[in-house]
């Protein structure tokens, strides 16, 4: 499956891994670059770390492990110049990654980016300067008050709070993830167990590889990250894909399950819009103008994309118009493209008809496809059986054929071969009805 979007250009896959190499590189240049401005100040940042963390009044902190102390001393400088080049690699990344975006995944990026890195300082922040002085502070009293003789290690405290903040680090990151992915509708019900797998997964690899000294304590900090997670995000998890909310996919004559969108364009005002009552069996995406807007043209494909579905039906035009890159994006992704042509109907008309919630309805339910041609008439009868004052002209010509007419505002055309239209005149025989075939 390729796609092929308004700000991606057809380059070689080396380009692309040319480009990212070179980006990467930047960012690890600086990274190192930064680590070793910050090893020149570390002695007197942990010094006021150790003294926000330490509980007692008295010295009561040791070393005991000095070779432990200097690695304790690069890997602080190391994430500190991690953190420094972090808005760097955010930029790099972005300017990467922006031209394949979707709309919704340009907006989940820059959020994730941005909500994610100010939500994680936050957290950094409290956890350092609050949550661990509160712990190690209950802690000593503790001791205290059972008259122990209190001793700490500081290596070991720092390397406790380095790993909860990693942690959290991954939690923030992955929480946003989901909860922003959530609200621009990509996460939902449907594609609920995709991104379970991919952000669990990143997760759990991420902690066990990375605290595999803690042993026990790397899995209790997993087990309570996923919990988080799947805590935070259950509104999302849980809810039914926004475009979709209250439709079923539709079985085809075939027993199939079909996934279908209605595209309800105006064509840049020519064509009328879906009237708001009118029952549709699928969901309805309105827009303006799909043969001229890419903006338009992506967010169907991202629609198709996230809600899987199996046919794109375009009421305007008969999808001639459009242009061959959509076109083909559509067929990429295994999506049927066809259109309803409401706008060569409504050219048939030059005075307004108060049945055209009906029309569309016999439009929508005259497709053969993905219903069967044998079910058209009772289809047909269920939405014209409570009607009065219909004329209903069944056309059997070729579209060219029928250039040039004209319809009375009761009058509904209907296009049907002859075999369809003879079995519709007789269903409909019964109703208080005007049938004409043509």
């Amino acid at each position: 499956m390729s796609l092929q979007l308004e700000l991606d250009h057809d380059r070689h896959v080396q380009e692309h891994l040319n480009e990212l190499t070179s980006r990467t590189t930047l960012v690890f240049f600086l990274a190192t670059v930064f680590t070793v401005g910050w090893l020149t100040q570390i002695d007197q940042i942990l010094n006021v770390l150790l003294n926000r963390l330490n509980p007692c009044d008295a010295g009561c902190l040791n070393l005991y492990d000095p070779a432990r102390w200097s690695a304790v001393r690069w890997m602080s400088a190391a994430i500190l110049g991690i953190a420094t080049a972090t808005p760097i690699a955010f930029y790099h990344g972005w300017k990467f990654a922006r031209p394949g975006l979707l709309p919704n995944e340009q907006r989940w990026v820059a959020s994730w980016f941005i909500g994610g890195g100010l939500i994680l300082g936050f957290a950094v922040l409290t956890t350092i300067g609050v949550v661990f002085p509160f712990l190690f502070q209950t802690g000593h009293q503790t001791h205290e008050s059972m008259m122990l003789d209190a001793r700490y290690d500081a290596v070991h405290m720092l390397s406790m709070a380095v790993a909860v903040v990693w942690t959290q680090v991954i939690v923030a990151c992955a929480l946003s993830a989901m909860v922003l992915a959530g609200a621009f509708g990509m996460l939902h019900r449907e594609t609920a167990d995709w991104w379970r797998f991919r952000v669990y997964g990143i997760v759990l690899l991420l902690l066990l590889a990375s605290l595999p000294e803690y042993g026990g304590f790397a899995i209790i900090l997993a087990a309570s990250a996923i919990g988080i997670i799947e805590r935070g995000s259950r509104r999302w998890l849980r809810a039914n894909p926004p475009l979709f909310n209250g439709k079923k996919p539709i079985m085809d004559a075939d027993g199939g399950v079909r996934n279908m969108l209605l595209v309800d364009c105006s064509c840049d005002g020519a064509a009328n819009r879906i009237p708001p009552n009118a029952k549709s069996p699928m969901a309805v995406l309105p827009v303006t103008t799909l043969c001229h807007s890419t903006k338009e043209q992506e967010k169907v494909i991202e629609t198709a994309l996230s809600h899987r579905l199996t046919d794109v039906i375009v009421s305007g035009c008969t999808t001639e118009p459009l242009p061959d890159d959509f076109k083909q994006n559509c067929r990429s992704i295994g999506c049927k493209l066809r259109g309803l042509d409401m706008l060569g109907l409504q050219s048939y008309r030059t005075l307004p008809s108060p049945f055209e919630i009906t029309e569309f309805e016999l439009k929508i339910l005259s497709l053969e496809d993905p219903w069967s041609k044998q079910s058209i008439p009772n289809r047909m009868y269920a939405a014209v059986k409570d009607q009065v004052g219909i004329e209903l002209l069944l056309d059997t010509r070729s579209k060219e054929n029928a250039w040039g007419m004209q319809l009375e505002p009761q009058q509904i055309l209907v296009h049907l071969d002859k075999h369809t239209a003879n079995s519709v005149e007789v269903h409909l025989s019964s109703l208080p009805i005007q049938i004409r075939q043509l």
